[in-house]
């Protein structure tokens, strides 16, 4: 079982971070990685819903500058 601070010290690595780990994990199959691929997944899942990302409400190709 990971200590506190190990899990504290996964919870704060970059949202690129996770997303490339998770993608290492979930390539490897059948999976002995799968716990790292959901715990990426989760935490990236999280973040996006504390987080949205800002959607402008004009087209890239309408933007007015």
């Amino acid at each position: 079982m990971a200590s506190a601070s190990r899990i504290r010290a996964f919870q704060l690595l970059s949202a690129r971070t996770l997303e490339l780990l998770w993608e290492e994990a979930s390539a490897h199959r059948p999976a002995p990685l799968e716990r790292l691929e959901r715990l990426c997944a989760d935490l990236l899942f999280e973040r996006q819903l504390l987080n949205p990302e800002r959607v402008s409400p004009f087209p890239e190709s309408e933007l007015p500058f």
